[in-house]
């Protein structure tokens, strides 16, 4: 067993106070996170897991099913999700900004660094977090769990954009339309 460090996004809004924010507190301990440490960002609850499981994948799947215990709580994302710009792959690959902005140039490394995906013609277009993590696997410059866990993120944030079924059927609609 390992514990996983992670965070959870949720659509719970509302909360005010630091009552409010206490009470739900008690109610995820209720839950089973006891591991977690709520938070607020906006309007919006985050939490903060240290989760100790077999994976990653159990880790963040268990956090969710026992955050969902909660009446009018739904898990939207786990963060940092699929989609990072060069200052938050730095952060979760434990490198620096400027190391990977010399990759993307060319000027370091063995070449071949990935393109950006998204906001391509921005000044701060994005990136796929597990292609990053994959060259820099590749590169011999982290561990390649790390690799795993940003798949294992992208996944389980595909899976819960697609948990509703609007969604779902326009993904589905627009698959077949390209296929």
């Amino acid at each position: 067993m390992k514990y996983y460090n992670f965070y959870l996004v949720t659509d719970k809004n509302g909360i005010k106070t630091d009552d409010d924010l206490f009470n739900i507190s008690d109610e995820l301990y209720e839950a089973g996170c006891d591991d977690a440490t709520p938070a607020v960002y906006g309007d919006t609850l985050y939490l903060e897991f240290d989760r100790e499981a077999e994976s990653f994948e159990q880790a963040i799947v268990s956090a969710i099913k026992n955050v969902e215990l909660l009446p009018g709580v739904k898990v939207t994302s786990v963060d940092a999700g699929e989609w990072v710009g060069l200052t938050d792959a730095a952060v979760l690959s434990g490198t620096t900004k400027a190391s990977l902005s010399r990759y993307n140039k060319g000027e370091r490394g063995a070449g071949s660094f990935p393109c950006p995906q998204q906001r391509i013609s921005s000044r701060n277009p994005l990136w796929s977090w597990s292609e990053i993590a994959a060259w820099l696997a590749q590169q011999g410059k982290v561990e390649p769990e790390l690799v795993e866990i940003a798949k294992v993120t992208a996944t389980i944030n595909m899976s819960l954009q697609l948990r509703d079924i609007s969604t779902f059927d326009k993904v589905s609609t627009m698959t077949a339309v390209l296929s």
